[in-house]
């Protein structure tokens, strides 16, 4: 049982150092020469079994993408070349619009849509990831996908195996755009957010359902709550990827995570002012 995992960085790298404990397991990336130092809530973890490679031939029984979305059109011609006509690709990306694009190159057949909760980011040459045990929700399309969610959980990852995907893609989107809008535009942590701006917070929250809504997707007001209780819960130093992108001028999601919806937000759209504030800035 051969696992690719492409990217990495937080996610990836997490997910690799976990994974490879029991189970045959590669990470791609192009930033990652040797295991990194893996931290999870202050333990630290040995992916001695890890193999990383910058680029393959190698053909595998699951495809793992944990890239941010902005390098996913880049990356594509390597996660077709990681594929057979068997292989399970499994994305956990950020916002709706990377499997939009996924849908041009994997046979549809092959791709079992996801998400992941998790709080992990690359620091220089370590990885941190801190808060609960991550969750992976992910669509159950065959076997394959059974099988998949059964090696996350020999691993200690939480999986939740789902029919109707496409809505906790966006419950998942629901929660991230928010936080990354906010902590990026005011550059405050997930609990400062959560202090000074939780009303902001719930305006985005409503402003993303009425998006969702546009592509079929009913995001419920419990929905909404959950997404506030998600933020009250985190620990309070957190901070989004797309805020530490930011901190560090590299590239980041900002057109995929809050860029999408600005765009078809309406005109006094907080969404809106924050995503135009953020590119003059950025």
């Amino acid at each position: 049982m051969k696992i690719a995992i492409m990217g990495g960085g937080g996610v990836g790298a997490y997910l690799g150092a976990v994974l490879s404990k029991r189970y045959d397991t590669t990470l791609i990336s192009k930033t990652s020469f040797r295991p990194p130092a893996v931290y999870d809530n202050g333990i630290q973890l040995f992916p001695d079994r890890l193999k990383i490679v910058n680029g393959c031939e190698d053909r595998f029984d699951f495809l793992i993408i944990a890239l941010k979305s902005n390098a996913l059109k880049q990356r594509m011609e390597q996660i077709v070349k990681s594929a057979t006509e068997n292989t399970l690709v499994l994305p956990l990306l950020n916002g709706v619009e990377p499997y939009f694009e996924l849908k041009k190159h994997i046979n549809p057949n092959n791709l079992a849509k996801g998400a992941i909760y998790i709080i992990s980011n690359k620091q220089d040459d370590k990885v941190v990831k801190i808060g609960k045990e991550p969750l992976v929700v992910m669509e159950r399309i065959d076997a394959r996908s059974d099988l998949l969610a059964e090696i996350f959980k020999n691993s200690s990852i939480k999986v939740k195996c789902e029919k109707d995907i496409d809505k906790e893609i966006w419950k998942k989107y629901l929660f991230i755009a928010a936080t990354a809008a906010l902590t990026s535009y005011y550059a405050k942590s997930f609990g400062e957010i959560a202090v000074d701006h939780l009303t902001e917070f719930e305006k985005i929250l409503e402003e993303i359902s009425a998006i969702a809504e546009t592509y079929g997707v009913s995001l419920t007001p419990k929905d909404r709550e959950r997404a506030v209780s998600l933020l009250l819960k985190s620990p309070y130093e957190a901070k989004s990827s797309l805020q530490l992108d930011i901190e560090k001028r590299s590239d980041s999601e900002l057109e995929n995570i809050v860029g999408f919806l600005a765009k078809r937000a309406s005109g006094d759209s907080l969404l809106k002012k924050i995503y135009l504030k953020l590119q003059s800035i950025y």
